[in-house]
């Protein structure tokens, strides 16, 4: 599920994952079942950019282990 989103060329959302008001960099890929936008304080611990109006951004290289942190 992808909502109020912006996803770059090559993005790859794994089944089952769910992602909102975010801007994803070109090739990432967001595993299966995780969420990206739900939990902002989650993805402030992931290292991702979480602006003041509550987007997420995840550049591009973010996502090698930062679903494993949180």
């Amino acid at each position: 599920l992808v909502e109020d989103s912006i996803l770059f060329e090559g993005v790859k959302i794994g089944r089952k994952a769910r992602v909102r008001r975010a801007i994803i960099d070109k090739e990432v890929e967001v595993p299966e079942n995780a969420s990206v936008g739900y939990d902002l304080d989650l993805d402030r611990r992931r290292g991702f950019t979480v602006t003041d109006s509550g987007i997420v951004v995840i550049a591009k290289g973010e996502l090698s282990s930062t679903f494993l942190r949180g």
